[in-house]
C-alpha cells in the first residue's frame, strides 16, 4: 500500500501556536464626525465604524452603544442611502455604501471573527510582520533563479518600471512565463506521494493564505489578500495530481471526495472536477 512522503508531511504541517496572543498596542478610535448631518445617523455609522476596528478593547462598548441609540438600524440605513442620493452617489455606490447596514449583528459577529483570527496569527507567528515572512516550503521553492523569477518587476520592461504598472495582458503574460520556469517546483519541493499528501499541501498553503490576509488587515494593508503567484502556480500543479495519484485505500479516496466536495476551487470546473471523482471512484469499482 502507498504510504505518505514523511519529508512532504514534515514540510506542510500547519505549525503550532506558541506565542503569547496579547495586543501590544489598544488601536485608537476613529474620531467622531459630521456626516450626514443627522445626529443619531452619524452616531450610528461611528459606532459600525468602532466595530469594523476588530478591537477587543472596543467591542462590547460599542456593542453597548448601539442599545443606546434612539435609532433603528434600518432607519439609518435609510437616512444614510438618502444622504448619498442627495450628494450625487451612484445607484450601485448607495447599494454598497449601505449593504447590511441595517444588520449590526454582522458586523459585530465579523469583528468577533477578525478577532479570533488575529489572535491565531499572534499565536503562531508572534507578530504580524512576521506572518508574511517566507515559510520554510517557500525558502525552497525561491532558491537561486526562483527568487529573481518571483521578485517584484521580473520581466517588466524599462517603461513599464518607469511608471510602476504593468497593463492588461502583460500580467497574464509575465505570469505565464513565471510558471513556465518554476514548473510547479517539482525540482524544489518533495514530491507529494498520496492523495493525502496533495491534500495536506492544499491544506497548508490555505491556511497560510487565512493567517496572512488577517496579518495585513491587522497591519493596514490598503489591498490585504494573502496571496502569492508562486503558491498559486504551486497549486496549480497539485491540481493535476488530483487526477493522477491513485487512492491508496477506499477511505482515502471517501475522505477525498468529501474535501473536494466542500473546496470552491473545483466549482463548475466541469470535465476537470469530473476526471478527479472519476479517479476517486475508479480506485471502489
Amino acid at each position: 500500500m502507498r504510504k505518505d512522503n514523511p519529508e512532504h508531511k514534515t514540510l506542510f504541517t500547519i505549525p503550532t501556536a506558541k506565542y503569547s496572543t496579547a495586543l501590544a498596542t489598544t488601536k485608537p478610535l476613529p474620531p467622531q464626525r459630521v456626516i450626514t448631518g443627522h445626529k443619531q445617523t452619524d452616531a450610528y455609522l461611528w459606532v459600525l465604524e468602532v466595530i469594523q476596528l476588530n478591537e477587543p478593547a472596543h467591542l462590547q462598548a460599542a456593542e453597548d452603544a448601539l442599545k443606546k441609540l434612539k435609532i433603528t438600524p434600518k432607519q439609518a440605513q435609510e437616512r444614510y442611502s438618502a444622504y448619498l442620493m442627495k450628494s450625487g452617489a451612484q445607484p450601485f455606490q448607495i447599494a454598497f455604501g449601505t449593504m447590511s447596514m441595517d444588520n449590526p449583528q454582522g458586523y459585530i459577529n465579523g469583528a468577533k471573527r477578525n478577532i479570533e483570527k488575529a489572535s491565531q496569527v499572534r499565536a503562531t507567528f508572534g507578530s504580524y510582520e512576521s506572518a508574511l515572512d517566507n515559510m520554510p516550503p517557500e525558502n525552497l521553492m525561491l532558491i537561486g533563479e526562483l527568487g529573481d523569477v518571483y521578485a517584484a518587476c521580473w520581466g517588466w520592461t524599462e517603461k513599464e518600471i518607469a511608471e510602476q504598472c504593468v497593463w492588461g495582458e502583460r500580467c497574464n503574460e509575465i505570469h505565464e512565463q513565471q510558471k513556465a520556469i518554476s514548473q510547479g517546483f517539482v525540482k524544489q519541493l518533495p514530491e507529494p506521494a498520496t492523495l493525502s499528501d496533495v491534500v495536506r499541501e492544499f491544506q497548508y498553503w490555505n491556511w497560510l493564505y487565512t493567517m496572512r490576509n488577517s496579518a495585513e488587515k491587522e497591519l493596514g494593508y490598503e489591498y490585504a489578500g494573502g496571496e502569492r503567484s508562486q503558491i498559486t502556480d504551486r497549486e496549480d500543479y497539485l491540481e493535476t495530481l488530483l487526477s493522477k495519484i491513485k487512492p491508496a485505500t477506499r477511505q482515502e479516496a471517501v475522505e477525498v471526495c468529501k474535501w473536494i466536495l466542500e473546496e470552491d476551487r473545483f466549482m463548475d470546473r466541469g470535465d476537470f472536477t469530473n476526471s478527479i471523482f472519476l479517479n476517486l471512484v475508479g480506485e471502489c469499482g
